[in-house]
């Protein structure tokens, strides 16, 4: 008996060896299947347009990698590359040496930008700025020639211009035609002194809110290298970092040119002057906090009406997006100014930017 029991016995353990073997390639191919399986489930979802809304996953992936995500599902984008990863990793452009000097050495490079050339135009068409006569000075007690009259600085409202796409040129009428002159301008690098046109209306634009009496602060930082895609992200940074050294701001402004405008142009008092647009984002669509929206979409309502009661046609409706937030969770008064179009030319848009000045002058 105890013989049967012991070849019973044996034989047991045998088969439970070879069936262990066995067992121990299982568990890599049934894992393998798995990893197979969701791969292919995670492309269908991704990449299949048939009745599946993969926006939140998409926008999910945006967040995280911002330099990838565009270019995974939308073939016009630029590719993305290594140098673009490391940008949105460390701020390091590789293709740019000068910011890799700058964010290691103590003398920043930074400060060519300031040394930009900036052609100072003369104000045109606001009355209250053109033919408005010189504050008349009280005698001086002091009888030489040598003395100086002091500089009344503004002490009116702070207002903070910056632009996230500082790339956009004005490119006239001709962008209908096919002109070849490019609609963004294609910086070197972050030291690239050159002043496009977007930057040279938020300079007029500074100038105006300047003599109207109130405290413009005009950053013109360059925020799209190593491209366009990463914009919002520097620009986020930029107006954090002013924001943290200055608190007193009344109102915080993107300012951008717009594209694709049917009736690009008003005229007002006999001049043609590139429309204007006032851009709010709510986030209201998208898994974002942004707690300012409200108070951010009230008073861009409250601009729209100023400015249609003082130059009727001037602003076109009033744009709310529920899929973004545009760096205006940043400041209870912040909005997008679309001054003008690509379609406008240069002088149209400075002449937009001498009236919407009026325009903030009463507001605020």
């Amino acid at each position: 008996m105890r013989f049967r029991l012991r070849r019973v016995y044996s034989r047991i353990r045998r088969r439970t060896k070879t069936l262990g073997k066995g067992f121990q390639v299982f568990p890599l191919m049934l894992l393998a299947l798995l990893v197979l399986s969701l791969s292919l489930s995670g492309y269908y979802l991704l990449f299949n347009e048939n009745g599946f809304d993969h926006s939140l996953a998409r926008f999910l992936l945006d967040q995280g990698l911002p330099a990838t995500s565009q270019s995974v599902y939308d073939s016009n984008a630029e590719s993305f590359d290594l140098a673009s990863f490391l940008n949105w990793l460390t701020s390091y452009d590789l293709r740019d040496p000068v910011s890799l000097i700058a964010d290691t050495l103590p003398l920043s490079p930074y400060g060519l930008v300031d040394m930009r050339h900036w052609e100072e135009r003369p104000f045109v068409f606001i009355q209250e700025l053109s033919f408005a006569p010189e504050p008349i000075r009280p005698p001086s007690t002091q009888q030489s020639s040598a003395a100086e009259p002091s500089e009344v600085l503004p002490t009116g409202p702070k207002v903070l211009i910056y632009h996230t796409h500082t790339s956009e040129n004005y490119q006239g009428r001709a962008v209908s035609a096919g002109t070849t002159k490019p609609a963004h301008y294609q910086f070197r690098n972050l030291a690239d002194p050159t002043i496009t046109g977007v930057m040279a209306v938020g300079r007029h634009f500074s100038n105006a809110l300047s003599s109207l009496g109130l405290q413009p602060v005009h950053e013109s930082r360059i925020h799209t290298l190593p491209n366009i895609n990463s914009s919002y992200a520097n620009s986020e940074r930029t107006v954090r970092e002013l924001l943290s050294k200055q608190k007193d701001f009344a109102m915080v402004i993107d300012l951008h040119r717009d594209a694709g405008v049917p009736s690009p142009t008003v005229l007002v008092n006999g001049r043609e002057v590139a429309r204007i647009a006032l851009v709010v984002g709510t986030a209201q669509n998208i898994p974002l906090s942004h707690p300012n929206f409200q108070q951010n979409l009230d008073f861009a309502y409250e601009i729209k009406s100023v400015c249609d009661q003082l130059y009727p046609g001037l602003m076109r409706p009033l744009q709310v997006h529920k899929e973004a937030r545009y760096n205006q969770h940043l400041h209870p008064r912040s909005i997008i100014v679309e001054l003008g179009s690509v379609e406008n030319t240069l002088e149209e848009a400075l002449l937009a930017a001498e009236l919407f000045a009026n325009v903030l002058a009463r507001v605020l």
